[in-house]
């Protein structure tokens, strides 16, 4: 089970329904993927850093063992995670106020 400033959504348009992302305040930290050719499941890890070199990808067995394995992480690094998306935040507004 998730902390409850985080959440499940689906940002894929899945016709299964399923749930594939894990977001806290509007910001996604995670994301669980179907391989194309039916081989399998995979995990995006740290999906809030801008550069794809900071994402960690995992192996999932199924997707119900990603769901577990993905909502385990989150619990681990819930702490790191909401300092990095407070300070997301922060630079944003920064760079907004920046082009004003």
């Amino acid at each position: 089970m998730l902390p409850p400033d985080f959440h499940w959504r689906s940002v894929a348009s899945r016709p299964d329904g399923k749930d594939d992302s894990v977001f806290s305040d509007g910001t996604q930290v995670l994301r669980l993927c179907e391989r194309i050719n039916g081989g399998g499941w995979f995990a995006d890890l740290n999906t809030h850093r801008s550069d794809r070199s900071h994402w960690t990808t995992r192996e999932c067995t199924s997707y119900g063992q990603g769901v577990i394995g993905a909502e385990l992480w989150v619990i681990r690094h819930q702490d790191r995670l909401r300092a990095e998306i407070d300070r997301l935040r922060v630079e944003k507004t920064l760079a907004k106020r920046g082009r004003a």
